[in-house]
């Protein structure tokens, strides 16, 4: 009988202390897929994410149909409605390639509430000088045909995004994860395939690692993933 209460106790303790943990920890973690990704791009990161104890949303957005402001703008509306179900709550982010200039775009936005510009970021592959490969890519009228006249054209003739802004200095803290498994000749050495290492870099504060994954599948990696839990761990990797 002593044995079955003092399980039963135990029982009630880890069920208990899982619920502490998980409410403490769960604040909304938003992640946001690339050009002419989806929501699956990110499912292994957010369902790692959510065992974690985060509150995920894995955000949807047709990519090629819009600009990158306008995408901007559609994510706008979705972190007011987060905000306003937890106010005064940090909101976080982790992003792939435009995903991460969307992600710009909304905070720069004049209506982005302040719970979106406190938490931390995570920006995997983000193009934010620009992409070369993208405007060689982009000389071709198949690609530009693929890639129609909206973010797709954006992001095969810019030579970088400053229009969009910096990131808010209220951020807690930003890494960037940037890939080098890339063997694009038209590249310099140090790349995924897609971005040049020096192409990820901000303008403003944040960390920077790089490892080897190429641009399409450094979403689906453990290291990667690892490094994202750390982070949000820890104030430094």
């Amino acid at each position: 009988m002593r044995w079955s209460i003092l399980i039963k106790a135990l029982l009630a303790f880890l069920i208990l202390g899982h619920s502490l943990f998980s409410a403490e920890k769960g604040d909304t973690l938003v992640c946001v897929h690339g050009f002419m990704g989806a929501p699956w791009n990110m499912h292994f990161l957010a369902k790692n994410l959510r065992r974690d104890g985060w509150d995920v949303v894995n955000w949807k957005y047709p990519s090629r149909d819009r600009t990158i402001s306008e995408h901007g703008e559609q994510f706008l509306l979705k972190l007011i409605d987060l905000a306003e179900r937890k106010p005064g709550q940090p909101i976080h982010f982790v992003t792939h390639s435009l995903g991460g200039l969307v992600l710009l775009s909304a905070l720069n936005h004049p209506s982005c509430p302040q719970e979106a510009k406190i938490g931390k970021v995570v920006l995997i592959a983000p193009p934010i000088k620009g992409s070369s490969w993208g405007r060689w890519v982009g000389q071709f009228s198949l690609a530009r045909w693929l890639a129609k006249d909206f973010s797709g054209h954006e992001l095969m003739t810019q030579l970088n995004f400053d229009d969009l802004g910096n990131f808010p200095d209220s951020l807690e803290h930003i890494l960037v994860i940037a890939g080098s498994l890339g063997i694009n000749p038209l590249l310099p050495k140090g790349n995924d395939g897609t971005l040049a290492i020096h192409e990820t870099f901000l303008s403003t504060p944040h960390e920077h690692v790089v490892v080897k994954r190429g641009h399409k599948t450094i979403v689906f990696s453990k290291k990667v993933c690892g490094l994202i839990l750390q982070f949000f761990e820890k104030e430094k990797i």
